[in-house]
């Protein structure tokens, strides 16, 4: 019945749009129960990543890490300065996404290089101290031990545990403006349909996600009651992906989806060469409304934890098409976190304190 009545919509969208009516004034989603998750999911806003920063790393590699790992993709250290000039953006929430791997130590325990968790809190307590909620994530840890097939579920499983534990002792005092992302984006590294996903894979990350969750919510102090992010495989939006991730019976977790949507690798044209059309905007709404009945609907927050794009040639368009995007997922329910590299993706000149993009960053955070 939701299929058929989504169906209509979009058919009565269409001849609307034909007719010059604008389009996004149709794309509506049903009325919501506003929970405790889907509240405070929205309360992250408008956020940014830290991108290429404190998840820099030589991939695969077997050599411990120091500090100096922070600078290795070609950003610099990040400052107390920068977070608030993020703040100052306009931005609500950023995302701190951390590699570990490099800065753990050996089994039986994994434990963390200490200089390298006191860095990671001091960025955390930089952007509190700025007003900022705060998500930190186990990030591109699925190029060295986080591999999620059946083979190699109980190693991961162990060391995530490891790692989150260390984690929730670390930070049990903060308060629920401090979010933990379970993982990034957790898939099989390098194997065929890595992003696609398998039925196994899927199920793997479910019970990933499971375990996880139980570790944080058994660790004590404010943990109990933390706001937990749980992510589809590879963080992913493809429908496979999306109608697969079981939700945990808890009020307090999120549900994490990376959506790169009209970029070049998803489009038949690169970013923002052209306006999205009404196809392109129908498709994303489909998603959206998927994500929408199968996680709003039953009292998840949704946040798109990573979205973004590269074109910096089509600057009007590119602003047009990022402003319907955030638009309409605000619309559904959902948040938004924009990434940002110091590159490709750059929005913020971290050297020089400025914003390389301003019609960007407008279309981004301004309402």
């Amino acid at each position: 019945m939701k299929k058929r009545a989504v169906a209509i919509l979009l058919a009565v969208v269409i001849i609307l749009c034909v007719a010059g009516v604008g389009v996004k004034a149709y794309l509506t989603f049903p009325e919501y129960e506003m929970t405790e998750s889907i509240a405070f999911a929205q309360s992250l806003g408008r956020g940014w990543n830290l991108g290429n920063t404190l998840e820099a790393c030589e991939k695969h590699s077997t050599e411990k890490a120091g500090l100096e790992s922070e600078t290795t993709w070609g950003n610099p250290y990040t400052t107390k300065e920068l977070i608030a000039f993020v703040k100052e953006c306009g931005f609500d929430s950023i995302r701190i996404p951390v590699t570990w791997a490099q800065h753990l130590g050996d089994a039986p325990d994994y434990t963390i290089d200490k200089a390298w968790l006191d860095r990671v809190n001091q960025v955390v307590d930089w952007a509190l101290e700025c007003d900022l909620k705060v998500i930190i994530n186990v990030h591109h840890d699925d190029a060295f031990w986080l591999i999620t097939d059946n083979a190699n579920k109980e190693k991961t499983e162990l060391i995530l545990n490891k790692l989150w534990s260390q984690l929730c002792l670390r930070f049990k005092d903060y308060d629920e403006r401090l979010v933990f992302d379970l993982m990034n984006e957790p898939r099989v590294e390098g194997a065929e349909g890595e992003w696609q996903g398998t039925e196994e894979w899927r199920q793997v990350v479910n019970e990933l996600n499971l375990s996880a969750l139980n570790t944080i919510r058994s660790s004590g102090g404010n943990n109990a009651t933390r706001f937990v992010m749980v992510p589809t495989y590879a963080a992913s939006g493809l429908p496979e992906n999306i109608e697969a991730l079981q939700l945990p019976d808890d009020d307090r977790v999120i549900v994490s989806v990376h959506y790169y949507f009209g970029t070049a690798h998803q489009s038949e044209f690169p970013d923002a060469e052209k306006r999205w059309s009404i196809g392109q905007k129908l498709d994303l709404y489909k998603t959206f409304r998927l994500m929408h009945d199968l996680y709003i609907a039953n009292g998840y927050g949704v946040c798109k934890s990573e979205f973004g794009y590269t074109d910096r040639e089509n600057m009007e368009n590119l602003a047009y098409n990022t402003k319907f995007y955030v638009e309409l997922a605000e619309k559904a329910g959902f948040s938004c976190l924009v990434w940002d590299n110091g590159e490709s993706f750059g929005i913020i000149d971290r050297n020089n304190l400025t914003v390389l993009y301003p019609e960007y960053l407008q279309a981004i955070v301004e309402e």
